[in-house]
């Protein structure tokens, strides 16, 4: 009878632990909602450069106020937001981070917004136009990002690590 027991109970834990060896929706799950909980405030920190000196995020009076004109949109379809920029405006160099309410093409807005950036150096600072064509615009998490930067590259690698 103890060996009938026994065996019983090692193939009940061989089951367990056999059970657990199989590909899980659960991490990618966990993964989907960590994604979704990562603000415009942890993807833009620690984003360093001489160029990108100012910051403005969601919540401050100054990106409030302005971030539905940068955007073309109400502020009230922008959920997350900040921007990394030039404080002298002598540079193009922007790293705009923004989650958009459902139902905006947030794609559509960071390539106008990289438009406008290249109208308005293309005159005024031509020496910026060489970045401002090799900028990136992307998705990453829920946010839509704008990078313009000559770091480009290694900006959006930095970007996609914190998520």
């Amino acid at each position: 009878m103890n060996m009938q027991i026994k065996m019983t109970l090692l193939l009940t834990a061989a089951a367990l632990l056999m059970g657990g060896c199989g590909k899980s929706t659960v991490s990618e799950s966990t993964a989907d909602t960590a994604a979704a909980e990562v603000t415009a405030a942890d993807l833009l920190g620690g984003i360093e450069d001489e160029k990108l000196d100012g910051i403005i995020m969601s919540g401050d009076e100054k990106f409030d106020k302005n971030a539905g004109k940068f955007f073309s949109v109400e502020s009230a379809d922008i959920l997350d937001g900040g921007i990394l920029y030039n404080t002298e405006g002598g540079y193009a160099d922007e790293i705009s981070a923004i989650k958009f309410a459902d139902g905006i093409d947030g794609q559509k807005i960071m390539k106008d917004r990289l438009e406008s950036r290249t109208s308005t150096f293309r005159d005024y600072r031509p020496e910026e136009l060489d970045k401002l064509e090799k900028a990136k615009v992307l998705k990453i998490g829920g946010f839509d990002v704008l990078i313009i930067s000559d770091r480009a590259d290694e900006f959006e690698k930095a970007l996609g690590k914190k998520l």
